[in-house]
């Protein structure tokens, strides 16, 4: 007969550790050094042992704020329970032992609901079968770096070779990160993309974090990073445990080149992952779970290979867990979130302003008068400590910016607007000034301004980042593309399409049909009778060509 206990370990109990390393299969994402990290939440490890045998899941407890309850999380990663001994021959008996123990456990601690991001390259949801919720979340992509080499790299997508092969001919340097001062260049990176891609605060890691990561003695970590002309453009932290290694985190800034010199720190990363006779290189999934968007589509060029992420959920007090969801008054078929009482409550986005000059302070008037809330304004070089009561601050000097508000280019240039666009990667504001009329059956896109007095009539198009400036008339049928600015009593009529970029000048009238290419300037008070080739400058009446624009 075996003997069964339980234990709960906690984060700096070394004990910790030997469970870890005692399993067939783990990562970095379980490892007691990693769960230091965590600072806020207290980090357990319950393990049920049956005789030399041991099923254990680390969690981190947290308080329900406002209330006596706990809840359960895991850490940011692919988590989910471990043994020392294969998924597959645990038997009922110790299923049922650790399923009971672990619910006994959470009912002892107050403890409503418990959450886990499961691992998947170990399909160890099969220990939570028919214990709580197995939620399929997405795929995920992994390198299988025990093939052959040229095995591995036919499952690159065709473009990705190319890419590779041509940054390799430019003399771009990809090394491993060693001194002080490449790894506080990383951190800047990092924070840089994450503000650019509008990340929620939670991946705003400070330096500490970085330096206890860093740190860790449970596992290996690598920082990979991409130099060109003495600039480091990109760069990544991989880690590797147990024959696995993860792509960590990343980031990278604009490089002057066409192609990502990102994707030549994975190939490194491959060829390292396949000198050390590692079983796989596990490159994740997309953005928020998803399989769908530009980070998934971007790591799928690297192999075919896919793996089910999943994540499982436990509802341990019903009764609680409806009085916590009804108590915040979330509606449960508004969201799938788990637990459904951290959910995110949908509040109205607050503004940000890019740009500090006089079009700003246009800008401005037009949210006010809807009753915006603007929170602050950004400029690469602010002249200013406020415009019109609102703050000003340094862009380049912010770390977070909140992915929950809106922001708003307000820079007149269309070439510098379509520049700054890149930046911020989260929600833009459209704004509309009460007095515009714009007609229902028009589709204006996002970061585009309509001032005072113009007119968008029926079956318009508008693009996104556009200016359509005050009593500028854009008749039935146009179409106006991304980064247009519109000056004021500029006429439009029916069906003209203005391609990207272009700028139509104060009072210029542009016949029916007609259309204006990309980066075009029509002068003030114009009049264009026939189409305008891309970036052609034209003025009077009749409009000539009397430049084109570089």
């Amino acid at each position: 007969m075996s003997i069964k206990s339980i234990s709960v370990i906690e984060v700096n109990d070394t004990k910790w550790s030997e469970i870890v390393s005692s399993s067939l299969q783990y990562d970095f994402y379980h490892t007691q050094s990693y769960h230091q990290l965590e600072i806020n939440k207290r980090p357990i490890l319950f393990v049920a042992f049956f005789d030399k045998d041991f099923i254990a899941v680390p969690f981190l407890i947290r308080n329900i704020e406002g209330t006596p309850y706990f809840d359960c999380t895991s850490v940011y990663g692919y988590c989910g329970p471990i043994s020392n001994i294969e998924i597959k021959k645990i038997t009922t008996a110790h299923l049922d032992f650790f399923q009971k123990e672990l619910r006994h456990f959470f009912e002892s601690n107050s403890i409503i609901t418990a959450f886990s991001r499961l691992h998947p390259l170990f399909s160890n949801g099969e220990i939570f079968k028919n214990f709580g919720k197995l939620v399929n979340v997405n795929d995920t992509i992994s390198i299988d770096t025990s093939l052959p080499e040229e095995e591995q790299k036919k499952q690159y997508r065709k473009s990705n070779k190319y890419e590779i092969n041509q940054l390799r001919k430019q003399n771009i340097i990809v090394y491993k990160a060693k001194s002080n001062e490449d790894i506080n260049e990383f951190i800047s990176i990092y924070k840089s993309t994450m503000k650019k891609v509008a990340a929620s605060e939670d991946y705003f890691y400070d330096i500490a974090y970085f330096n206890n990561f860093l740190g860790s003695a449970n596992f290996e970590k690598i920082i990979l990073l991409a130099k060109y002309n003495d600039t480091i453009y990109s760069g990544a932290v991989f880690t590797i445990t147990n024959n696995i290694m993860q792509y960590h985190l990343s980031g990278s800034l604009d490089y002057e080149g066409k192609y990502s010199l990102t994707k030549l720190i994975i190939d490194e990363a491959r060829i390292l992952a396949t000198n050390l006779k590692l079983n796989f290189l596990h490159l994740g999934g997309g953005f928020g779970g998803s399989d769908k968007d530009s980070l998934f589509q971007f790591k799928s060029g690297f192999s075919d290979l896919r793996f089910q992420y999943k994540n499982w959920n436990l509802i341990v007090n019903k009764t609680i867990y409806d009085e916590l969801n009804e108590k915040l008054k979330i509606n449960p078929n508004t969201t799938t979130f788990f637990p459904l009482y951290r959910a995110k409550i949908p509040i109205k986005p607050k503004i940000y302003i890019f740009g500090c000059s006089g079009h700003a302070k246009v800008v401005i008037d037009v949210l006010s008068l809807n009753n915006e809330e603007i929170v602050s304004i950004y400029d690469d070089k602010p002249i200013t400590d406020e415009l019109l009561g609102i703050p000003v601050f340094d862009y380049n000097r912010v770390d977070f910016l909140n992915p929950d508000n809106q922001l708003i280019i307000a820079v007149g240039d269309n070439f510098k607007r379509k520049l700054l666009s890149k930046r911020w990667k989260g929600q833009y504001k459209t704004t509309i000034h009460p007095k515009a009329v714009v007609s229902s059956h028009t589709f204006v896109g996002k970061g585009t301004v309509v001032m005072s007095s113009a007119i968008i009539n029926s079956g318009a198009t508008i693009g996104n980042h556009v200016i359509i400036n005050s009593a500028a008339l854009v008749e039935h049928d146009c179409i106006i593309k991304d980064f247009v600015h519109v000056s004021p009593m500029a006429a439009l009529a029916g069906s003209v399409i203005v391609d990207e970029g272009s700028q139509i000048g104060i009072n210029a009238t542009i016949r029916q049909g007609i259309k204006i290419g990309k980066w075009a300037t029509i002068g003030a008070g114009a009049v264009i009778v026939k189409d305008v080739p891309d970036y052609a400058v034209v003025v009077g009446n009749p409009g000539k060509i009397i430049k084109y624009n570089k």
